[in-house]
């Protein structure tokens, strides 16, 4: 016999008929009923001082057996018709039950805890199927803006190699094309390299795997000199202050995270303007519930946690408070005509607020003092390696 029939067969047993259950139920009270009677009528025929001869008392009862028998007979019949009519009554409310609404139906008491695991359940389902439309929504806007924005630096190439590969273009201009050409190429692998950035964070767990000690103000330092040309053509000038301090994440993601926060800084700032990048430790509340969080009254000082921090921030017009959420968003823009003037994938922010999330992090924006915008990253503080002490 195969497995699977044996499931089938157990999935059989598994499924009860209610009014089979009732009918087997009135039958044997019937029947233990009748048992119970004859063996009363035999004890108290071996009982009584003055009984019958047993040749009579056999014919009696033989004389009994087509009654009870007839009667038995009208008792199964009278069982399966009232399991029927029971059955048909207890069914009534349960066929007329909107399970759309569980709790909301005239029901039997001993069904609440069935009926709450119901709506339990599908509250949960409700809830997962709003996530997955969310979820496809994204995919979606994603991936139309994904193509939107490659189509343009493409369409760019190919109309200037086109133009270069038929003679159409100057001597004097040949280099022009070229440099705009390379400039497009460019953009379009910042766009790919942010995409699959993005992508990798959007993995559960990525990044485990490669999880060391990092550095904050070196990583902030190899970050800050990578941007010094991008700064120096725009006129604006990047400052690092601040002390050593460590998390433990990829070292790889969090200096693209830096990279992004101050890369935005520069290309949304004046000529003539700054930014500012700090990195060092500040102790922070613990919020409430927490692992850290103690339930007997502690002194203030032992309700506060140190955390590495990283602040950028620029002299530049600065998000206004009802946009601040919006910019880590994919693709958002805060100045769409100014988009092309400034560069950018659009991607930078939202790399920035899902690196930190996954270091177990969070990233703010406000109003910087005077003028301008400040991100604040806040991530987990971890002991220095022994090795970076000695030296």
């Amino acid at each position: 016999m195969s497995i699977r029939h044996l499931l089938d067969r157990r999935a059989a047993r598994s499924t009860r008929s209610l009014s089979g259950t009732i009918f087997r139920g009135l039958l044997l009270f019937v029947v233990g009923v009748t048992a119970a009677f004859a063996l009363v009528l035999a004890g108290l025929y071996y009982l009584s001082p003055e009984r019958a001869p047993e040749d009579q008392m056999v014919a009696f009862l033989g004389s009994l057996m087509a009654p009870v028998a007839v009667a038995l007979l009208a008792a199964a019949l009278l069982a399966l018709l009232l399991s029927r009519l029971i059955t048909r009554r207890i069914m009534r409310p349960l066929d007329a039950m909107d399970l759309a609404e569980p709790l909301h139906n005239e029901h039997y008491a001993e069904m609440a805890p069935l009926l709450e695991r119901i709506d339990s359940q599908q509250r949960t389902l409700r809830a997962q199927n709003r996530e997955l439309a969310r979820a496809e929504s994204l995919r979606r806007d994603f991936s139309a803006n994904v193509s939107h924005e490659m189509k343009t630096p493409l369409q760019v190439i190919a109309g200037y190699a086109e133009l270069m590969e038929n003679g159409l273009v100057p001597p004097e201009d040949v280099a022009r094309f070229a440099g705009v050409i390379h400039s497009e190429s460019q953009a379009m692998r910042a766009l790919i390299d942010d995409v699959l950035t993005l992508s990798r964070l959007d993995e559960v767990g990525a990044g485990a795997e490669d999880a060391v000690p990092v550095e904050l103000r070196g990583t902030a330092e190899r970050a800050i000199g990578r941007l010094q040309a991008l700064a120096r053509h725009v006129g604006v000038e990047v400052t690092l202050a601040g002390e050593a301090c460590w998390t433990r994440g990829s070292e790889t993601l969090l200096e693209q995270m830096v990279y992004n926060l101050v890369e935005n800084g520069i290309r949304y700032n004046e000529p003539g303007g700054s930014v500012t990048v700090t990195v060092g430790r500040e102790f922070a509340p613990i919020a409430p519930g927490s692992d850290d969080d103690a339930t007997a009254p502690l002194p203030a000082a032992a309700t506060l946690a140190a955390q590495a921090v990283i602040r950028v921030r620029d002299t530049g017009p600065g998000i206004p408070p009802e946009k601040r959420e919006k910019v880590f968003e994919r693709f958002y823009r805060l100045e769409k005509s100014r988009s092309k003037e400034t560069g950018g994938t659009g991607l930078g922010l939202a790399i920035v607020k899902h690196a930190a999330l996954q270091h177990g992090g969070s990233v703010e924006v406000r109003d910087a003092s005077g003028h301008g915008a400040e991100f604040v990253v806040r991530l987990p503080l971890v002991t220095p390696p022994a090795d970076s002490l000695r030296s």
